[in-house]
C-alpha cells in the first residue's frame, strides 16, 4: 500500500513537472521562435546581428557594410569601452572581409587613433570612443543614430 501511494505520488509529480517545463518552454521559447520567424528569409550574418543583438545593432552592421568597402580597414573601440563593439573577432565576424583593429585597453588613445589614419581607414564611433578632438582632420562624420557613428575618409 506504502508502495503504490509512493508511485502515485511520484507519477503526479511528475505530470506536474512536464506541465510546468511545458508552460516555462512555452513563455521563453516563443518569443524567440516569432522573432527568428520575422528572419528567417534575412542573409545569415543580418539574421545573427539582430537575433544576438537586437534591431538596432542589426541597422548599424548594415549600414556600416554599406559605407565601409570591402578592403577597408574599421577602427574599434577598446573593450573596456565597449565591449561589443571592442570585441574584434565579433565585429570581424559581421564586417567580413575588412579588416578590424583596435587601440587595446589602457593604450594611449588619442596617440593610437592619430597612428591609424589612411584613405581606407574608418573609425567606429560608440560609447564615447573617440572623442572628436581626437579623430584626424582628414575624417568627415557619418552619424548613424545618436550614439552610433563613423568617421570616414573625406
Amino acid at each position: 500500500m506504502v508502495r503504490a501511494d509512493r508511485l502515485q505520488a511520484s507519477g503526479i509529480l511528475l505530470i506536474v513537472l512536464v506541465i510546468v517545463q511545458f508552460i516555462l518552454l512555452a513563455v521563453a521559447v516563443r518569443p524567440l521562435a516569432v522573432r527568428v520567424r520575422e528572419h528567417r528569409g534575412a542573409a545569415a550574418v543580418d539574421r545573427s546581428a539582430r537575433l544576438a543583438f537586437g534591431d538596432e545593432f542589426g541597422d548599424f552592421i548594415r549600414f556600416l557594410g554599406a559605407e565601409v568597402p570591402p578592403e577597408g580597414r574599421v577602427v574599434v573601440p577598446p573593450m573596456d569601452i565597449d565591449p561589443t563593439f571592442g570585441d574584434v573577432g565579433l565585429v570581424q565576424y559581421f564586417l567580413f572581409p575588412r579588416e578590424i583593429v583596435n587601440c587595446p585597453s589602457g593604450a594611449e588613445l588619442p596617440g593610437c587613433i592619430r597612428s591609424l589614419v589612411g584613405t581606407r581607414t574608418f573609425i567606429l564611433r560608440v560609447g564615447g570612443f573617440p572623442v572628436a578632438e581626437d579623430v584626424p582632420p582628414s575624417k568627415g562624420y557619418l552619424p548613424f543614430s545618436a550614439d552610433w557613428g563613423l568617421y570616414s575618409p573625406r
